[in-house]
């Protein structure tokens, strides 16, 4: 094991090194931390000399992150994750944090309530960065939640949580089937549900969709012809095609707003989208501050 000083480190070198992991670098990085590229490169040059490691290798016109500097990034979120909670106590005023807000989700999924978060952020804070990331696999928000590369998570509400995290209710929206009224018609009767060639989303994961676990129990089977990653390419399969899609209504007014939509012809309980967060930062003023305002984005009408 290398001998190395690690007095020598602290939190501004380590945020300077996850922000070149992330963004691959050097010149996007100074960009967003608005710092000069000088101040960026001499930072990783002495986390290099102190821990023995290139970090990062030029790749053609970028860079790219070493093995080493892969295993260390899920620790430094979670350290730096850490800590901020030191001195995240008291009152929070968000127009003095230079913090960026980092929010997990499906974003194919939620891009209308994602784009009104984004709006709401802005509204009280212009400059804010708001980085939105691809949550996958509901399987995913433990991870997410627990290293740091997100403050908080939306998903569809799963039967049972991880003890480390809290959630509470954001919205609810019912599933709808949706389908390109210039090939087919509405679909009217469980036969005809499962007599269709369905389109459906794919995050990855073993766990099975609520749908799925819905239809299992009611004894609906569907004859899945295609997945795909996310809704905009599986708006793309349905466009144009036979195929169906059972996914929430407020897609309607994204994704699929060039396609009809139709209720579901059996019984289907609505569809709960929780917001979570690490029980660690339960008593997070900025967390606070920032699920206070996406809450009340989500519960006041678009239009208000």
């Amino acid at each position: 094991m290398r001998n190395a000083d690690i007095s020598q480190i602290n939190g501004r070198v380590l945020r300077i090194f996850l922000t070149v992991h992330d963004l691959k670098s050097v010149s996007k990085a100074a960009h967003q931390l608005d710092i000069s590229q000088s101040t960026v490169s001499h930072n990783i040059e002495k986390l290099r000399g102190i821990l023995g490691d290139s970090l990062f290798i030029q790749a053609g016109r970028g860079i790219i992150p070493s093995a080493h500097a892969e295993l260390m990034v899920p620790k430094v979120r979670r350290l730096l994750a850490d800590m901020e909670a030191l001195v995240d106590l008291g009152e929070y005023v968000p127009q003095d944090d230079d913090e960026p807000f980092s929010i997990a989700a499906n974003g194919s999924t939620l891009a209308y309530e994602i784009t009104r978060i984004r709006d709401a952020i802005w509204k009280q804070v212009p400059d804010k960065t708001v980085i939105f990331r691809e949550l996958g696999s509901r399987q995913n928000v433990e991870t997410v939640l627990d290293n740091g590369s997100a403050n908080i998570a939306i998903t569809v509400r799963s039967t049972n949580y991880p003890q480390t995290l809290k959630h509470q209710l954001l919205t609810t929206d019912q599933m709808v089937v949706f389908y390109d009224a210039s090939i087919l018609g509405p679909v009217l009767s469980i036969s005809d549900y499962c007599n269709a060639r369905h389109a459906t989303l794919d995050f990855g994961g073993s766990s099975k969709s609520e749908l799925a676990i819905s239809l299992e129990k009611q004894g609906v089977s569907r004859n899945i012809a295609c997945m795909a990653p996310n809704v905009w390419l599986l708006a793309e399969m349905v466009r144009g095609s036979d195929l169906i899609a059972t996914l929430p209504s407020q897609l309607g007014q994204s994704t699929f707003s060039r396609l009809q939509s139709c209720p579901l012809p059996f019984s289907q309980s609505d569809l709960y989208f929780d917001l979570l967060w690490h029980r660690r930062y339960d008593n997070s003023a900025r967390l606070k501050w920032l699920r206070d305002l996406i809450c009340k984005t989500m519960t006041t009408p678009a239009s208000s």
